[in-house]
């Protein structure tokens, strides 16, 4: 009684210390009690403005803003007078060695000058400008706004430079030609793009756009009961929104703010405890399994509060859907899908909408689902594609339904979208470190113990191979019975692939390894060979260890056989005179089984190797067979701690019966062909 007490006692600290950590993370703000779509009417009394608050503009109207400024920006750039006083310094040195008179290179000089002044572009950079926008040339701290057409590209300066040089005289146009000098290459653009000018400009122009554009004053009435909401009246709605948020924050009350978010993570956490007590009541129990559980929790509401905090929008980059994937991994679909669900009920509370929790609730779903198929390997990549689908499929279901139109689609959520799908798969892999910390076994390493090319089914190949084929039987007729009473098919396969391991130390002593020629226990007597046969248990938990083998595998080994006896030793040693009270010796000291797996395992192991020993494989002999060894298990009370109803013991019996008839069905008689005379 007191370990009862202490443990309820750990079991109410778990939940409260999960409690505070999601109560402590949750963002300290109000939440906006009115709840709208555009197109929708307005559900509540007549709404009138308590205070003044200003109109917000759109993200788009915001967008279109800096677009215009973007595109009507004037760049700068910088004139650089020391490349002209090179050039020109060139130009006359090389003038003076052709022989150029003084009278022909003033001209020229002046024409130079003339150019330079007015300002030398790069063709690129020219050709890039808005002839509408044109541009700022700085000169120390001052800047002049110049049109386009006040400036040279370097292609225009040199067709300028050579229509003037149609004005000099023959002589001095034979001069020119005869000096032999390219009087292009004097001309080298001196306006340069002054970057961190026009970003800093720019910048402050962008930061100078007003968010608002008009004002609401109290009194003035908002939206009226009834009344649909339009896309003007949302974008009031939302700026009202906007501003009581942000004062609750600071004029609110915080401690009843608190204590509101409080109860709605204790009212989640009570939905948890009933769900848990409706379909898994033995988490309670299982340490592990409840700390992992309160610690998804604790993960899903703190993460999406810390981020939200950060950014709100970043909340769809995060992969809530591998939280569900990490919960069926260990427990089954019935019970991780609703598990989930609660989980993303307090988002409702951090972002004050239904969006982003419907969202990955479906989402979630979707990824149980594929995960099933194409959850190995590069499949996964596959899976994360279908979970990308049905977010953008949900987004815009949602759009369509509160907006009406495909114009105002966010793009940039599909982006972060993407993100959360590959991050799911990115992540996902942290199943095993759970699966270490906790103890569990992942459906991963379920499917890895099920090939049979691992160490330890190969060796039980190598050295008992009748038995192998025997546990290959059991397998398939335990997989298919766990799916009609709703079990863990895998588990049930991989338990019946090892519940006969401990043959391998003497595989000779089991009659499916044996051949017609010889028995080795006709050298024995019944006890003896009923304490070899009784041994592979033993032996089996032992390779259980030395392979590595989880608890969950190994607790096949100990119940497939229960407390039954080894009826044909026993039988034998009282039909040779042995004392029919020693049952002892004859009894196998396993555990009996606990889960509707363990007993579906023990009834499959039973009826197969029943079956092998009927002479004549018809439905009614296959039928009293199965009938009989279930009805043996059951008035040994084999069956008595097990958590299964009656009414599954009797599908598993009659799904045996459909696949023993099915293995051993009758074969046609192929005839022999006749000779030809």
């Amino acid at each position: 009684m007191i370990k009862k007490e202490k443990y309820i006692l750990i079991v109410l600290l778990l939940f409260v210390l999960a409690a505070f950590i999601m109560v402590i993370s949750l963002p300290r703000e109000g939440q906006f009690k009115y709840q709208y779509q555009k197109g929708s009417p307005w559900m509540y009394d007549n709404l009138d403005a308590t205070f003044d608050f200003p109109i917000l503009k759109t993200e788009e109207e915001l967008r279109l803003e800096r677009e215009k400024i973007s595109r009507h920006f004037t760049p700068y750039f910088f004139l650089k007078p020391d490349i002209e006083a090179v050039q020109l310094r060139t130009f006359t040195e090389d003038a003076a060695q052709a022989g150029l008179s003084d009278e022909l290179q003033g001209k020229l000089l002046t024409l130079y000058k003339t150019i330079y002044g007015r300002g030398i572009m790069d063709n690129a950079r020219y050709d890039e400008l808005n002839p509408e926008t044109g541009l700022a040339i700085v000169q120390g701290k001052m800047a002049d706004k110049k049109a386009l057409t006040e400036v040279f590209s370097l292609s225009s300066a040199n067709d300028y430079f050579l229509s003037n040089l149609e004005t000099l005289s023959r002589k001095e146009a034979g001069e020119m030609k005869s000096a032999g000098i390219d009087f292009s290459v004097f001309l080298v653009p001196n306006l340069l793009y002054d970057e961190s000018t026009t970003l800093a400009v720019q910048s402050s122009s962008l930061q100078d756009i007003s968010l608002t554009k008009g004002i609401v004053h109290t009194g003035q009435r908002i939206i009226s009961k009834g009344e649909v909401v339009t896309g003007t009246t949302e974008q009031i709605l939302n700026s009202l929104r906007a501003e009581y948020n942000s004062k609750i924050g600071f004029s609110g009350n915080i401690t009843l703010l608190i204590v509101g978010q409080s109860l709605i993570i204790i009212l989640s956490l009570f939905l948890l405890f009933i769900l848990i007590q409706a379909i898994r009541p033995k988490l309670i129990h299982n340490t592990p399994e409840l700390i992992f559980t309160l610690l998804l929790f604790v993960i899903v509401v703190s993460g999406s509060s810390i981020v939200y905090k950060i950014d709100p929008a970043a909340l769809y980059l995060l992969p809530f859907p591998v939280i569900v994937l990490f919960m069926d991994s260990f427990f089954p679909t019935r019970f991780s899908l609703p598990l989930y669900i609660v989980f993303l009920i307090p988002l409702a509370v951090i972002t004050d909408s239904y969006h982003i929790a419907l969202i990955n609730i479906i989402a979630g779903g979707v990824a149980i689902y594929v995960f099933r198929f194409w959850g190995r390997g590069w499949q996964q990549f596959l899976s994360a594609l279908l979970v990308f689908i049905a977010y953008l499929f949900i987004d815009l279901a949602i759009h369509l339904i509160s907006e009406g139109t495909l114009e105002r689609l966010t793009w940039g959520v599909f982006r972060n979208y993407g993100v959360a799908s590959i991050l799911m798969i990115a992540s996902y892999p942290l199943v095993f470190l759970f699966e270490k910390i906790f103890g569990f076994v992942s459906v991963s390493r379920l499917r890895d113990l099920a090939d049979t090319g691992n160490k330890a089914l190969r060796e039980l190949s190598e050295k008992a191979p009748g038995t192998m084929q025997h546990s290959l039987q059991v397998a398939n007729l335990a997989e298919t019975a766990a799916r009609t009473i709703g079990a863990d098919a895998l588990l049930c396969r991989v338990g019946a692939l090892y519940h006969d391991i401990g043959k391998i130390n003497n595989p000779q002593y089991f009659a499916e390894n044996q051949t017609a020629s010889f028995n080795p226990h006709s050298l024995l007597n019944p006890r003896e060979s009923a304490r070899i046969v009784i041994q592979h248990v033993e032996d089996g938990k032992k390779l259980a260890k030395k392979y590595s083998l989880p608890s969950l595998v190994s607790d096949f080994i100990e119940t497939h056989h229960g407390r039954t006896r080894t009826e044909f030793f026993y039988t034998t040693w009282c039909n040779e005179g042995g004392d029919p009270l020693n049952v002892e010796d004859f009894t196998y000291d396993g555990q009996l089984p606990t889960t509707p797996e363990q007993v579906v395992v023990m009834l499959a192991d039973a009826v197969e190797a029943a079956c092998r020993s009927l002479k004549d494989y018809t439905p009614e002999s296959i039928s009293a067979m199965v009938n009989r060894m279930v009805r043996q298990r059951i008035s040994e009370d084999q069956l008595q701690y097990a958590e299964i109803t009656y009414r599954n013991v009797r599908r598993i019996e009659n799904t045996l019966k459909v696949q023993i008839q099915e293995m051993y069905h009758s074969r046609i008689t192929y005839p022999k062909r006749k000779r030809l005379k």
